[in-house]
Parts: C-alpha cells; sequence; structure tokens
C-alpha cells in the first residue's frame, strides 16, 4: 500500500472516504470558528484538547460524502488542524454529552466520516497520516441539536479518550489560566474575570447538596498555594446567579451557593499548598455569565467592588451590564435576531423589534465578531442576541 493511500486505513474503526464537487455546502475554504493549530508529533500536552459547540443548518447527509457522513454541520469548518510533519498514527475524537458525528476534509481534499465509534461520539483513526490542513466539522445527529463538545486530538487510539460527559474534571487543563499565590501576595484581592456556566449539574457529580449549578468540565481557573497561608478565601462577584466549586489541594470537593446574595464563597483556615481547581457555575441550564474569581488573605466583605468588563475586540464600548433592562435600538430596523446559541449558525428562535425591551440574565459572549448577551423572554423562555457589530448597535441600555 503507497503511503497517500496508507493515510486512510483505520485501525479500529471504519473510515468513509470519497470525493466531493465544488458545490460541496460545507466550505474547506472558510474560516474555522474555533481556530487554527498547528501540531507536531510528540506535541504537547496530549492529548489537544479544545471546546466547541456542534451542530448547524447543513444537512451532511444529503451532500453524498458517504454513509458515515451523517448530522448537521455549519458551512465553515470548526477546526483547522495542520500537522506539520508525518504522523505514524493519529486520531480526532469528539465527546459531547450528545450524539455527534465527526466529518474532517483531509490535505488531499477527500473526506473522513464518522459516527458512533467510541460510545455516542465519533472518532477517526489514520495511520501514516501526510502532513497538511484537516479541515473539522463537529456535527450534531439531530437536527436543530447544538451541543457542547470537545475535540481531542491524541497519537493514541481512541480507547484512551472519554466515551461519555465526565462532569467536572480536575485532570483538564483550566480554560482561563493558573496563578500562583503566596502569604502576602499583591494586588490583592487577586482577580480574574471567566465567563461561568456549562451543561453538567455539579449535584449529579458531587456529593453536596449545595452544589447546584451547571458547570464545565474543564476548571475554569486553577491556583496553586504556596507556602503558609493562616487562611485563604475564594469568592465570586457576578451580577448573574453564580456558584463556586472547588477542589482543594487535598483532594476535598466544596461548593459555595448564595453567599453575599447571589456571590458565592469558600474560605480554608490553614489550607494544604497545592493546586486548588475552580469552576464558576450557573444557576441556569444553558446560561454564560462574566463573573470574577477574587482570592483575599481574609474573609470577603460586602464593600469590595468590582468592574465586569465588556469589551469585545473590534467592537465598540457598550454600558450594557447582565441585570439591565434592554431595549432594541431604531437604528435595529429589520429587529434582531434571538438564537438558541450565541452563534448565527443556530437556531432563530424569534425576532425582537425595535422598542422591545428585554432583561439581560447572561454574557457577554464573544463569538463570531459579536457581543452576545442571554436574555429571558415572556412565552419563549430564554434566547441568546447580538448587541451588534463593528459599526452599528442594535441593543441600548
Amino acid at each position: 500500500m503507497s503511503k497517500s493511500a496508507a493515510i486512510y486505513t483505520a485501525a479500529i474503526i471504519i473510515l468513509t472516504v470519497c470525493g466531493v464537487s465544488a458545490q460541496s455546502s460545507l466550505n474547506p475554504a472558510g474560516a474555522p470558528r474555533y481556530g487554527n493549530h498547528a501540531l507536531a508529533p510528540g506535541f504537547a500536552p496530549s492529548p489537544f484538547i479544545h471546546d466547541a459547540l456542534s451542530g448547524g443548518d447543513i444537512n451532511v447527509k444529503s451532500l453524498g460524502l458517504g454513509d458515515n457522513c451523517l448530522g448537521y454541520a455549519a458551512r465553515d469548518p470548526d477546526f483547522v488542524i495542520e500537522l506539520t510533519s508525518d504522523f505514524p498514527r493519529i486520531t480526532f475524537l469528539s465527546a459531547s454529552a450528545g450524539d455527534t458525528t465527526l466529518i474532517v476534509n483531509t490535505p488531499n481534499g477527500s473526506w473522513s466520516c464518522n459516527d458512533d465509534s467510541n460510545g455516542l461520539n465519533p472518532a477517526l483513526v489514520y495511520h501514516n497520516a501526510l502532513p497538511g490542513a484537516y479541515r473539522i466539522w463537529i456535527g450534531s445527529y439531530a437536527e436543530e441539536g447544538f451541543d457542547e463538545s470537545t475535540l481531542y486530538i491524541t497519537e493514541a487510539g481512541p480507547e484512551i479518550l472519554p466515551t461519555t460527559a465526565t462532569g467536572p474534571d480536575p485532570a483538564r487543563a483550566p480554560l482561563y489560566g493558573q496563578a500562583t499565590l503566596s502569604p502576602g501576595f499583591q494586588p490583592a484581592p487577586f482577580t480574574v474575570q471567566i465567563i461561568g456556566g456549562g451543561r453538567n449539574q455539579a449535584a449529579d457529580y458531587i456529593a453536596d447538596e449545595t452544589c447546584r449549578g451547571f458547570v464545565s468540565e474543564a476548571p475554569d481557573f486553577s491556583i496553586l498555594v504556596d507556602g503558609s497561608f493562616a487562611e485563604i478565601w475564594f469568592a465570586v462577584y457576578s451580577p448573574a446567579d453564580m456558584m463556586l466549586v472547588a477542589r482543594a489541594a487535598d483532594g476535598g470537593w466544596h461548593c459555595s451557593a448564595g453567599r453575599q446574595g447571589a456571590n458565592p464563597g469558600i474560605g480554608f483556615s490553614l489550607p494544604s499548598a497545592g493546586h486548588y481547581n475552580f469552576w464558576l457555575g450557573s444557576a441556569d441550564e444553558g446560561n454564560y455569565a462574566a463573573a470574577i474569581l477574587y482570592a483575599l488573605e481574609t474573609e470577603p466583605v460586602d464593600s469590595l467592588e468590582f468592574s465586569i468588563d465588556t469589551s469585545c475586540d473590534g467592537l465598540p464600548a457598550t454600558a450594557l451590564q447582565v441585570g439591565m433592562l434592554a431595549r432594541v435600538s431604531p437604528s435595529a430596523a429589520a429587529g434582531i435576531n434571538l438564537h438558541a446559541r450565541p452563534d448565527t449558525a443556530t437556531t432563530v428562535i424569534a425576532q425582537a423589534a425595535p422598542g422591545d425591551s428585554l432583561r439581560l440574565v447572561g454574557g457577554p459572549v464573544c463569538a463570531g465578531a459579536q457581543r452576545w448577551w442571554r436574555a429571558h423572554v415572556s412565552d419563549i423562555g430564554p434566547v441568546w442576541l447580538a448587541d451588534g457589530d463593528a459599526a452599528t448597535r442594535w441593543l441600548e441600555s
């Protein structure tokens, strides 16, 4: 078998490979929604992990790419993975609580697809993989299904990767980074802004009646507690209703919800040195809201003041904040689309007309060159809407 043919030989799963015409509704030349990433043999950390939202409006099966090419996907790729040289073996796998599919356009323009090779999770294994761009779509099996998903890439086989959503997992890389704190740290409080929320009900995984809220699999942030603290507190400020989950250096789980109104906090006396992982959860499933995780050597007091940064690159500043009543501007003459998720590829549930008012309960999320807010609309429920583009404001306070 030649090297160019061997690239499509899978160790434990069957790949579907076929040509596709230029009229395909999937656009391999499109900008990847979740980035372009280069990987070389021996890459670290391994597996490579990146979160995404599955699904889209294109029925992949109708494109005739092959029997395993199923589900609904967005027009542009979710990821472009550049392999910088030959790989003896590489695995792409998508894990989600929902039923997802995996579609890959390989460097020579052919297509590989899979569904349900690892539980309900799709996986593709390439042997003697050639260098070049692998364009990846994570599809949803169900129409109008948009599931939080994770792309895993490893040089090992898919058997080492998740078969289901895992709940809060301290082994995952923190989404917003990490820091080291020693006694007397400055500035105090230490602060980091995070978009909290996720798809996992923490109470399903942690035996603590206060652990009620929806969190991501990966920690939002990790703090290495270095030295001998007499006391250290970790707390959350947010205009939204949030909760805090912490896994301490000794392996114990701790939860707080509702401290200081909606702002939770967890304190440790004589804390063990080591890594403390934190998840900022939303009380409302599907909500994602800006919050500030902060640390102090004394118990937080009500007089502490924080400011949520609502800026998004390339967009004008806004005075909007969670909790405000926003009004659709007359400049949005055609109204504003109300989406199921903060992504223009997701279902449009309804429209808000100029002059309509909406209470903001989540966000902002910067995505697709827009700033998204979550609102609750009577008789419809929760929706996501963008507040404008680089030139025009569609929402005003």
